[in-house]
């Protein structure tokens, strides 16, 4: 049986990890991105199916022990290679371009992004080096339009993760820092234009108050 998802990964914890630290693990999870508290967020709502589908299987003993020995064993050989193939690996990010294209961007669940984002890559990333350039291409362009809804902080998340690239691919590294000096830029003004209206209201104040008196 073929092994299409990391639980471990999905739930941010080690091979090794307890129960305790998995059920840590998905409750984090399952507190940032219920449903509920996501209302028609369709990225938060994958992201809490597949946290409470790997919880399900590590929580229980003898499932699993089943996929680990599965995971381990029987699909060593696949996990030397990505898991998904780049063509999968493409329609999974469009699909994540389509939900963002098809958001309000200031309600946009940007966390959501990047963690849906960053649970396309393989566990080694060097392994994308080895794909048909052409797609890895293509699928890197759309990995750029998702960075652009980022913060800051989250785009340097994704820069650190994609760095093994840039040897092959130098205009990725020009295109994110590109947008993290435009994201630098507009988050600035954004927190300057908030302190700029409030002084223009007491100014305005102000001067109503001078004018009546």
């Amino acid at each position: 049986m073929a092994i299409t998802k990391d639980y471990y990964r999905i739930l941010n914890v080690k091979p090794s990890a307890t129960e305790a630290e998995i059920k840590h693990a998905y409750r984090k999870l399952a507190m940032k991105y219920h449903p509920d508290k996501n209302e028609g967020d369709a990225l938060a709502a994958a992201i809490f199916t597949d946290a409470a589908e790997a919880y399900k299987i590590l929580s229980d003993t003898e499932a699993r022990k089943q996929y680990n020995y599965e995971r381990y064993l029987v699909a060593e050989q696949e996990y030397k290679r990505p898991v998904e193939t780049i063509e999968t690996m493409i329609k999974r990010i469009s699909a994540i371009n389509r939900q963002i294209q098809n958001s309000d961007p200031f309600r946009l669940n940007k966390a959501a992004v990047l963690y849906s984002v960053k649970q396309i890559f393989p566990g080694d990333i060097n392994l994308l080096l080895t794909v048909n350039e052409p797609l890895l291409k293509q699928f890197l362009e759309k990995i750029s339009f998702a960075a652009a809804s980022l913060s800051t902080d989250q785009l340097k998340q994704l820069i650190v993760l994609l760095q093994p690239l840039y040897t092959k691919h130098a205009w990725l590294q020009q295109t994110l820092h590109t947008l993290l000096r435009q994201q630098q830029k507009q988050e600035h003004w954004d927190r300057y234009k908030i302190l700029l209206a409030v002084l223009i209201a007491v100014i305005l104040c102000l001067i109503i108050f001078l004018a009546v008196k």
